[in-house]
Protein backbone atom coordinates (compact mmCIF):
# COMPACT_ATOMS: atom_id res chain seq x y z
CA UNK A 1 0.00 0.00 0.00
CA UNK A 2 1.44 3.68 -0.97
CA UNK A 3 2.14 5.63 1.29
CA UNK A 4 -0.06 8.77 1.66
CA UNK A 5 1.13 12.45 0.71
CA UNK A 6 -0.57 13.42 3.89
CA UNK A 7 2.18 10.66 5.54
CA UNK A 8 4.59 11.89 3.73
CA UNK A 9 4.12 15.43 4.46
CA UNK A 10 3.89 14.84 8.16
CA UNK A 11 6.82 12.67 8.02
CA UNK A 12 9.16 15.58 6.31
CA UNK A 13 8.10 18.09 8.88
CA UNK A 14 9.05 16.18 11.82
CA UNK A 15 12.05 15.27 10.06
CA UNK A 16 12.87 19.35 9.52
CA UNK A 17 12.22 19.71 13.40
CA UNK A 18 14.75 17.21 13.92
CA UNK A 19 17.56 18.59 12.07
CA UNK A 20 16.65 21.74 13.50
CA UNK A 21 16.76 20.49 17.44
CA UNK A 22 20.65 19.14 16.69
CA UNK A 23 21.91 22.14 17.04
CA UNK A 24 21.40 21.79 20.84
CA UNK A 25 24.10 18.70 20.66
CA UNK A 26 27.40 20.01 19.39
CA UNK A 27 29.09 17.67 21.37
CA UNK A 28 29.59 14.12 19.56
CA UNK A 29 30.23 10.95 21.72
CA UNK A 30 33.57 9.04 21.19
CA UNK A 31 31.95 6.40 19.34
CA UNK A 32 30.37 8.69 16.73
CA UNK A 33 32.58 8.42 13.64
CA UNK A 34 32.78 4.56 14.00
CA UNK A 35 28.60 4.47 13.82
CA UNK A 36 28.19 6.19 10.25
CA UNK A 37 31.51 4.67 8.44
CA UNK A 38 31.25 4.20 5.01
CA UNK A 39 30.26 0.44 3.62
CA UNK A 40 27.42 -1.18 2.09
CA UNK A 41 26.53 -2.92 5.73
CA UNK A 42 23.83 -0.91 7.28
CA UNK A 43 24.53 -0.28 11.17
CA UNK A 44 22.48 -1.15 14.28
CA UNK A 45 22.84 0.75 16.91
CA UNK A 46 21.62 -0.87 20.05
CA UNK A 47 21.52 0.94 23.98
CA UNK A 48 19.95 1.88 27.03
CA UNK A 49 17.14 4.54 26.63
CA UNK A 50 18.92 7.89 27.43
CA UNK A 51 22.70 7.00 26.41
CA UNK A 52 22.36 9.37 23.45
CA UNK A 53 21.38 7.09 20.55
CA UNK A 54 18.48 9.65 19.06
CA UNK A 55 21.40 12.24 19.14
CA UNK A 56 23.84 10.86 17.27
CA UNK A 57 20.86 10.18 14.53
CA UNK A 58 20.01 13.92 15.10
CA UNK A 59 23.58 15.51 14.40
CA UNK A 60 24.05 12.55 11.79
CA UNK A 61 20.85 14.39 10.08
CA UNK A 62 21.95 17.65 10.50
CA UNK A 63 25.97 17.06 8.57
CA UNK A 64 24.27 14.80 5.92
CA UNK A 65 21.79 16.42 3.90
CA UNK A 66 21.06 13.55 1.98
CA UNK A 67 20.21 11.34 5.40
CA UNK A 68 16.40 11.54 6.42
CA UNK A 69 14.77 10.79 10.38
CA UNK A 70 11.96 8.82 11.12
CA UNK A 71 10.94 7.54 14.62
CA UNK A 72 9.42 4.51 14.37
CA UNK A 73 7.49 4.64 18.32
CA UNK A 74 5.58 7.67 16.21
CA UNK A 75 4.51 5.61 13.05
CA UNK A 76 4.33 1.91 13.93
CA UNK A 77 2.63 1.27 10.75
CA UNK A 78 4.74 2.47 8.30
CA UNK A 79 6.49 0.28 5.51
CA UNK A 80 10.05 1.09 5.83
CA UNK A 81 10.90 -0.04 2.43
CA UNK A 82 7.92 2.02 1.07
CA UNK A 83 8.62 5.39 2.97
CA UNK A 84 12.07 5.20 1.24
CA UNK A 85 11.10 5.18 -1.97
CA UNK A 86 8.69 7.62 -1.25
CA UNK A 87 11.67 10.15 -0.42
CA UNK A 88 14.23 9.06 -2.66
CA UNK A 89 12.22 9.56 -5.41
CA UNK A 90 10.61 13.04 -4.36
CA UNK A 91 13.90 13.97 -1.98
CA UNK A 92 17.24 12.62 -3.40
CA UNK A 93 17.11 11.09 0.04
CA UNK A 94 19.99 8.12 0.13
CA UNK A 95 19.90 7.75 3.89
CA UNK A 96 17.49 6.33 6.60
CA UNK A 97 18.10 7.35 10.06
CA UNK A 98 15.17 4.97 12.21
CA UNK A 99 14.90 5.57 15.65
CA UNK A 100 13.54 2.63 17.83
CA UNK A 101 13.02 0.34 15.05
CA UNK A 102 11.74 -2.52 17.37
CA UNK A 103 8.07 -0.66 16.71
CA UNK A 104 8.02 -1.11 12.95
CA UNK A 105 6.24 -4.22 11.62
CA UNK A 106 8.69 -6.86 10.32
CA UNK A 107 11.58 -4.64 10.46
CA UNK A 108 13.50 -7.30 9.99
CA UNK A 109 12.06 -8.56 6.90
CA UNK A 110 12.11 -4.60 6.00
CA UNK A 111 15.74 -4.16 6.42
CA UNK A 112 17.06 -7.60 4.38
CA UNK A 113 14.19 -6.18 1.65
CA UNK A 114 15.94 -2.63 1.64
CA UNK A 115 19.61 -3.87 1.42
CA UNK A 116 19.06 -7.00 -1.48
CA UNK A 117 16.79 -4.60 -3.88
CA UNK A 118 18.70 -1.26 -2.96
CA UNK A 119 21.26 0.90 -2.69
CA UNK A 120 20.50 3.31 0.02
CA UNK A 121 22.02 3.39 3.45
CA UNK A 122 20.18 2.91 6.76
CA UNK A 123 21.11 3.05 10.27
CA UNK A 124 18.84 2.69 12.93
CA UNK A 125 18.49 2.03 17.02
CA UNK A 126 16.48 0.12 18.80
CA UNK A 127 16.68 0.12 23.30
CA UNK A 128 16.94 -3.90 22.88
CA UNK A 129 19.76 -5.12 21.33
CA UNK A 130 18.96 -6.74 18.71
CA UNK A 131 19.81 -10.79 17.86
CA UNK A 132 20.28 -10.07 14.13
CA UNK A 133 22.81 -12.97 13.62
CA UNK A 134 20.50 -15.16 14.26
CA UNK A 135 17.36 -13.49 12.74
CA UNK A 136 15.34 -16.02 10.48
CA UNK A 137 16.10 -13.56 7.36
CA UNK A 138 19.97 -13.55 7.50
CA UNK A 139 20.48 -9.84 8.27
CA UNK A 140 24.34 -11.54 9.78
CA UNK A 141 26.28 -9.73 6.66
CA UNK A 142 23.91 -7.23 6.19
CA UNK A 143 23.75 -5.38 9.00
CA UNK A 144 26.34 -4.37 12.19
CA UNK A 145 25.40 -3.75 15.37
CA UNK A 146 27.22 -1.62 17.43
CA UNK A 147 26.69 -0.70 21.19
CA UNK A 148 26.61 2.23 22.94
CA UNK A 149 27.08 2.39 26.58
CA UNK A 150 26.61 5.15 28.98
CA UNK A 151 29.40 7.47 29.40
CA UNK A 152 32.78 6.10 30.31
CA UNK A 153 34.34 8.28 33.69
CA UNK A 154 37.10 9.58 30.69
CA UNK A 155 33.81 10.47 28.83
CA UNK A 156 32.05 11.71 31.60
CA UNK A 157 34.79 13.98 32.57
CA UNK A 158 35.58 15.04 29.06
CA UNK A 159 32.37 15.98 28.08
CA UNK A 160 30.95 18.01 32.17
CA UNK A 161 34.36 19.03 33.37
CA UNK A 162 35.98 19.98 30.03
CA UNK A 163 39.13 18.05 30.53
CA UNK A 164 40.36 15.57 28.17
CA UNK A 165 42.32 12.71 29.96
CA UNK A 166 44.27 10.40 28.10
CA UNK A 167 42.55 6.92 27.30
CA UNK A 168 44.13 4.04 30.06
CA UNK A 169 46.07 0.84 28.42
CA UNK A 170 45.64 -2.51 30.95
CA UNK A 171 49.65 -2.17 31.20
CA UNK A 172 48.98 1.24 33.02
CA UNK A 173 48.28 -0.54 35.72
CA UNK A 174 51.93 -1.33 36.87
CA UNK A 175 53.00 2.06 36.46
CA UNK A 176 52.88 3.86 39.38
CA UNK A 177 52.64 7.17 38.35
CA UNK A 178 50.26 6.60 35.68
CA UNK A 179 48.37 4.82 38.95
CA UNK A 180 48.61 8.13 40.50
CA UNK A 181 47.52 10.66 37.76
CA UNK A 182 44.27 8.36 37.45
CA UNK A 183 43.34 8.28 41.50
CA UNK A 184 42.90 12.41 40.11
CA UNK A 185 39.59 10.91 39.13
CA UNK A 186 38.25 10.27 42.53
CA UNK A 187 36.75 13.41 42.94
CA UNK A 188 34.15 12.40 40.01
CA UNK A 189 33.29 9.20 41.16
CA UNK A 190 29.96 9.92 43.21
CA UNK A 191 29.08 12.54 40.78
CA UNK A 192 29.29 9.90 37.97
CA UNK A 193 27.78 6.69 39.48
CA UNK A 194 24.79 9.00 40.61
CA UNK A 195 23.36 9.23 37.34
CA UNK A 196 26.27 11.28 35.67
CA UNK A 197 27.32 7.98 33.53
CA UNK A 198 23.74 8.69 31.78
CA UNK A 199 24.11 11.63 29.00
CA UNK A 200 20.09 12.04 29.31
CA UNK A 201 20.45 12.41 33.04
CA UNK A 202 22.40 15.38 32.74
CA UNK A 203 20.28 17.29 30.40
CA UNK A 204 17.77 17.36 33.48
CA UNK A 205 19.01 16.37 36.44
CA UNK A 206 16.28 14.92 37.95
CA UNK A 207 17.01 11.28 39.54
CA UNK A 208 12.99 10.69 38.26
CA UNK A 209 14.48 10.81 34.59
CA UNK A 210 16.03 7.12 35.66
CA UNK A 211 12.29 5.53 36.46
CA UNK A 212 11.09 7.11 33.44
CA UNK A 213 13.51 5.29 31.71
CA UNK A 214 12.94 1.93 33.69
CA UNK A 215 8.80 2.32 33.12
CA UNK A 216 9.91 2.95 29.36
CA UNK A 217 11.54 -0.11 28.70
CA UNK A 218 9.19 -2.04 30.65
CA UNK A 219 6.01 -0.99 29.49
CA UNK A 220 6.89 0.34 25.96
CA UNK A 221 10.00 -1.53 24.70
CA UNK A 222 9.48 -4.87 26.17
CA UNK A 223 5.64 -5.10 25.26
CA UNK A 224 6.74 -4.47 21.47
CA UNK A 225 9.78 -6.15 21.17
CA UNK A 226 9.01 -9.00 23.29
CA UNK A 227 5.52 -8.81 23.55
CA UNK A 228 5.44 -8.81 27.27
CA UNK A 229 1.93 -9.54 28.87
CA UNK A 230 0.82 -7.08 31.90
CA UNK A 231 1.68 -9.98 34.14
CA UNK A 232 4.99 -10.01 33.04
CA UNK A 233 5.72 -6.29 33.52
CA UNK A 234 4.37 -6.54 37.28
CA UNK A 235 6.30 -9.90 37.61
CA UNK A 236 9.50 -8.09 36.05
CA UNK A 237 9.32 -4.81 38.59
CA UNK A 238 9.13 -7.54 41.40
CA UNK A 239 12.05 -9.02 40.52
CA UNK A 240 13.95 -5.78 39.77
CA UNK A 241 12.87 -4.28 43.70
CA UNK A 242 14.27 -7.98 44.95
CA UNK A 243 17.30 -7.72 42.92
CA UNK A 244 17.78 -4.36 44.54
CA UNK A 245 17.58 -4.72 48.08
CA UNK A 246 18.93 -8.15 48.58
CA UNK A 247 22.79 -9.04 49.20
CA UNK A 248 24.58 -9.07 45.24
CA UNK A 249 26.07 -13.00 47.01
CA UNK A 250 22.41 -13.62 47.77
CA UNK A 251 20.64 -13.35 44.24
CA UNK A 252 20.06 -16.28 41.87
CA UNK A 253 17.73 -17.71 39.54
CA UNK A 254 16.47 -19.60 41.95
CA UNK A 255 15.72 -17.09 45.14
CA UNK A 256 14.30 -14.86 42.23
CA UNK A 257 11.65 -17.76 41.53
CA UNK A 258 10.81 -18.38 44.73
CA UNK A 259 10.73 -14.20 45.96
CA UNK A 260 8.82 -12.97 42.90
CA UNK A 261 6.53 -16.20 42.58
CA UNK A 262 7.80 -16.93 39.14
CA UNK A 263 9.37 -20.44 37.42
CA UNK A 264 13.40 -20.77 37.20
CA UNK A 265 12.80 -20.27 33.53
CA UNK A 266 11.08 -17.06 33.41
CA UNK A 267 12.87 -15.80 36.09
CA UNK A 268 16.09 -16.39 33.26
CA UNK A 269 14.01 -15.21 30.59
CA UNK A 270 13.49 -11.57 32.51
CA UNK A 271 17.37 -11.63 33.49
CA UNK A 272 18.41 -12.11 29.86
CA UNK A 273 15.82 -9.36 28.52
CA UNK A 274 17.23 -7.09 30.92
CA UNK A 275 20.66 -7.86 30.30
CA UNK A 276 19.68 -6.89 26.66
CA UNK A 277 17.97 -3.84 27.40
CA UNK A 278 21.13 -2.65 29.06
CA UNK A 279 19.69 -2.74 33.30
CA UNK A 280 21.24 -5.89 33.98
CA UNK A 281 24.99 -6.97 34.19
CA UNK A 282 25.09 -11.12 34.78
CA UNK A 283 28.82 -12.30 35.65
CA UNK A 284 29.12 -14.97 35.00
CA UNK A 285 31.59 -17.68 37.23
CA UNK A 286 34.34 -19.25 36.79
CA UNK A 287 36.32 -22.41 39.29
CA UNK A 288 35.88 -26.06 39.55
CA UNK A 289 32.75 -27.60 40.50
CA UNK A 290 30.76 -24.41 40.98
CA UNK A 291 26.86 -23.44 40.24
CA UNK A 292 26.65 -21.65 36.64
CA UNK A 293 24.50 -19.08 37.85
CA UNK A 294 25.81 -15.51 37.36
CA UNK A 295 26.00 -12.68 39.72
CA UNK A 296 23.56 -10.79 38.82
CA UNK A 297 24.46 -6.59 39.01
CA UNK A 298 22.91 -3.16 37.78
CA UNK A 299 24.13 -0.96 35.45
CA UNK A 300 24.94 2.18 37.19
CA UNK A 301 22.61 3.81 38.91
CA UNK A 302 19.23 1.95 38.23
CA UNK A 303 19.55 -0.06 41.15
CA UNK A 304 18.91 3.04 43.37
CA UNK A 305 15.32 3.29 41.54
CA UNK A 306 14.44 0.30 43.95
CA UNK A 307 17.00 0.15 46.91
CA UNK A 308 15.76 1.11 50.26
CA UNK A 309 19.10 1.51 51.96
CA UNK A 310 21.75 3.72 50.63
CA UNK A 311 23.61 4.44 52.85
CA UNK A 312 24.79 1.09 54.51
CA UNK A 313 28.07 -0.11 54.18
CA UNK A 314 26.65 -2.71 52.07
CA UNK A 315 25.59 -0.28 49.39
CA UNK A 316 28.92 1.41 49.22
CA UNK A 317 30.28 -1.60 48.27
CA UNK A 318 27.96 -2.51 45.97
CA UNK A 319 27.96 0.34 44.06
CA UNK A 320 32.29 -0.18 43.74
CA UNK A 321 31.24 -3.83 41.86
CA UNK A 322 28.75 -2.12 39.55
CA UNK A 323 31.61 0.54 38.99
CA UNK A 324 34.01 -2.03 37.67
CA UNK A 325 32.11 -4.34 35.79
CA UNK A 326 30.36 -1.62 33.48
CA UNK A 327 33.72 0.00 32.76
CA UNK A 328 35.25 -3.13 31.80
CA UNK A 329 32.23 -4.37 29.50
CA UNK A 330 32.33 -0.45 28.42
CA UNK A 331 36.00 -1.37 27.51
CA UNK A 332 35.20 -4.88 25.63
CA UNK A 333 36.65 -7.20 28.15
CA UNK A 334 35.04 -9.94 29.27
CA UNK A 335 34.37 -10.19 33.38
CA UNK A 336 33.69 -13.16 35.27
CA UNK A 337 33.73 -13.76 39.01
CA UNK A 338 35.42 -16.16 41.42
CA UNK A 339 33.61 -18.32 43.59
CA UNK A 340 34.92 -21.06 45.54
CA UNK A 341 33.66 -24.71 46.14
CA UNK A 342 33.26 -24.79 49.70
CA UNK A 343 32.26 -21.26 50.03
CA UNK A 344 35.75 -19.93 51.43
CA UNK A 345 36.76 -16.56 50.60
CA UNK A 346 37.99 -15.42 47.31
CA UNK A 347 39.22 -12.20 45.16
CA UNK A 348 35.87 -10.88 43.12
CA UNK A 349 36.76 -10.85 39.42
CA UNK A 350 38.83 -12.50 37.23
CA UNK A 351 39.36 -10.75 33.79
CA UNK A 352 41.12 -11.72 30.36
CA UNK A 353 42.97 -8.08 29.13
CA UNK A 354 45.42 -8.43 26.22
CA UNK A 355 45.74 -12.59 26.62
CA UNK A 356 46.74 -11.78 30.33
CA UNK A 357 44.78 -12.80 33.66
CA UNK A 358 44.01 -10.31 35.81
CA UNK A 359 42.51 -11.17 39.37
CA UNK A 360 40.83 -8.20 41.09
CA UNK A 361 39.40 -7.40 44.40
CA UNK A 362 37.15 -4.51 44.62
CA UNK A 363 37.11 -2.32 48.16
CA UNK A 364 37.79 0.50 50.27
CA UNK A 365 41.43 2.05 50.22
CA UNK A 366 41.86 -0.37 53.32
CA UNK A 367 40.57 -3.74 52.04
CA UNK A 368 42.39 -7.09 53.04
CA UNK A 369 45.02 -8.89 50.91
CA UNK A 370 44.24 -11.75 52.79
CA UNK A 371 41.58 -13.15 49.76
CA UNK A 372 44.21 -12.28 46.76
CA UNK A 373 45.84 -15.68 45.42
CA UNK A 374 49.56 -15.47 44.93
CA UNK A 375 49.28 -14.33 41.07
CA UNK A 376 51.26 -12.63 39.33
CA UNK A 377 48.27 -10.23 38.20
CA UNK A 378 46.31 -10.20 41.58
CA UNK A 379 45.34 -6.58 42.79
CA UNK A 380 42.91 -4.84 44.78
CA UNK A 381 40.96 -1.82 43.40
CA UNK A 382 40.27 0.71 45.85
CA UNK A 383 38.17 3.75 46.33
CA UNK A 384 39.07 6.27 47.58
CA UNK A 385 42.50 5.50 45.70
CA UNK A 386 45.36 3.78 47.12
CA UNK A 387 48.34 3.22 44.71
CA UNK A 388 50.46 1.60 47.20
CA UNK A 389 52.16 -2.20 45.86
CA UNK A 390 49.40 -4.38 45.00
CA UNK A 391 47.01 -1.30 45.41
CA UNK A 392 45.67 0.36 42.85
CA UNK A 393 42.78 2.86 41.62
CA UNK A 394 39.47 1.81 41.08
CA UNK A 395 38.82 5.03 38.97
CA UNK A 396 41.51 3.48 36.40
CA UNK A 397 38.33 0.87 35.21
CA UNK A 398 36.44 3.86 34.30
CA UNK A 399 39.28 5.50 31.62
CA UNK A 400 40.23 2.06 29.22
Amino acid sequence: MPVSSEIVLQLVKENERARESAIKYPHKRFIFTSLFSPGRSFTGIAGLRGVGKTTALLQRLAENQNSFYVSMDRHTDLSLLEVLGELSSRYGITELLVDEISYAKRWQAALKEIYDTTNYKVVFTSSVALDVVRSKFDLSRRVVVKQMHPFSLREFVQFTKNKRVEQAKPSDIFDENKMRLAARMDPYFEEYTNGGLIPAYLEEKNKQIFSNILERILERDFVFALNYTGEDVLNVKTMLEYISNAGVDDVSYSSIARNVGITKYKAIQYVDALEKAFVLNPVKPVGSNVVKEPKILFVPPFRRVYAKNLDSTAWTGIVREEFFVEGMKMAGYDVHYLKSKRGEKTPDYAVQMNGKKYVFEIGGAKKNRSQLPLHTNALILTYPSNVKGIYKPLVWTGLL
